[in-house]
C-alpha cells in the first residue's frame, strides 16, 4: 500500500492550448535543416530563408561580361579587316612603268628618250609634245659638239649629230624597229653613199604632219666626242634632221 507521504506520478497530458516539442520543431542541428523545417527537408509555404552572406539581389555580372565580349569581338574583326584591306591595296596599288628592255636584234641597245639629245635644236614652238614622245635613241648617246643648227625660217627644220655606242649595222636594226614602235610612217629607208639613211613622216598634234631623217655613218673606232670612249665593237655616228612639212 503506498505511503500517503511520497509524492505520487501523475502522466502528463498536454492540453490543446501547450505546444509540442519535437525533434522537428527544434533549431538546425548544422545538417542544413530548417528551424522551421517539418522534418521533411521542405519549408512551408511564404517562408523566407535568410540570406546571410549570399550576394544581394540586383542584376548579375553576366549581361556586362556578354556585351563586353562582344564589343572585344567586333574590335578584333575590324583590325584584321583592316590589315587584310590594307595588304589587298599594298599589293595592288598601280603600278610602276617597267624599264625599258633591250631591241631585239640590235646587240643589247636600250632605247631611251631623245629629249635631252635635242635639246639644243628644241623650241618652245616646236616639235611638239607627240612628236618628240615618238623618237628615241640608244641608251648611251651622246651629242657630236657645235652640230646643232636651224636650217629654216618659218616652219621648224633642225638638225644635230650625235653618236651612239653600236655598231651601224645593230644602229640600222634599232632606228627601223623604233620607228615602227613609234608609229612613224617610213617613206624610205636605204643606201646613201656610205650612210644608210631612213626618212619617216608622223602628224603632229599642232597640226602639221612633221619628217624625220636619220643618216647612219659606218661604224668608227674613234669617239668624236670628248671624255667619250669608243668601245671595242667601235661607235657609230648619225644625224637627225627634223622639220615641219607646210600644206601648201
Amino acid at each position: 500500500m503506498a505511503d500517503p507521504s511520497e509524492p505520487v506520478a501523475v502522466p502528463f497530458e498536454p492540453s490543446a492550448g501547450d505546444a509540442v516539442t519535437s525533434a522537428d520543431s527544434l533549431p538546425s542541428d548544422g545538417d542544413g535543416h530548417s528551424p522551421h523545417g517539418h522534418g521533411n527537408g521542405h519549408p512551408p509555404a511564404g517562408f523566407v530563408p535568410e540570406l546571410g552572406g549570399s550576394r544581394p539581389p540586383g542584376p548579375t555580372v553576366k549581361p556586362a561580361a556578354i556585351v563586353f565580349a562582344i564589343i572585344a569581338v567586333v574590335f578584333v574583326a575590324g583590325f584584321v579587316a583592316d590589315e587584310v584591306t590594307s595588304s589587298h591595296h599594298a599589293g595592288s596599288s598601280a603600278p610602276t612603268s617597267s624599264p625599258a628592255k633591250a631591241v631585239a636584234g640590235t646587240g643589247g641597245l636600250v632605247p631611251e628618250p631623245a629629249t635631252d639629245v635635242l635639246g639644243a635644236i628644241l623650241q618652245p614652238d616646236g616639235p611638239p609634245a607627240n612628236i618628240l614622245a615618238a623618237l628615241v635613241v640608244p641608251k648611251g648617246t651622246s651629242v657630236v659638239p657645235n652640230t646643232a643648227s636651224q636650217n629654216g625660217i618659218g616652219l621648224y627644220d633642225a638638225r644635230i649629230d650625235l653618236q651612239a655606242p653600236s655598231t651601224a649595222g645593230h644602229m640600222i636594226t634599232f632606228v627601223r624597229r623604233e620607228l615602227h614602235a613609234g608609229q612613224w610612217k617610213t617613206v624610205s629607208a636605204g643606201s646613201s653613199g656610205k650612210a644608210y639613211q631612213f626618212i619617216a613622216e608622223h602628224p603632229g598634234s599642232d597640226g602639221y604632219e612633221w619628217e624625220l631623217g636619220v643618216t647612219i655613218s659606218p661604224t668608227a673606232f674613234s669617239s668624236a666626242v670628248a671624255g667619250v670612249t669608243a668601245p671595242p665593237s667601235g661607235v657609230t655616228p648619225f644625224e637627225i634632221r627634223l622639220f615641219a612639212v607646210s600644206d601648201d
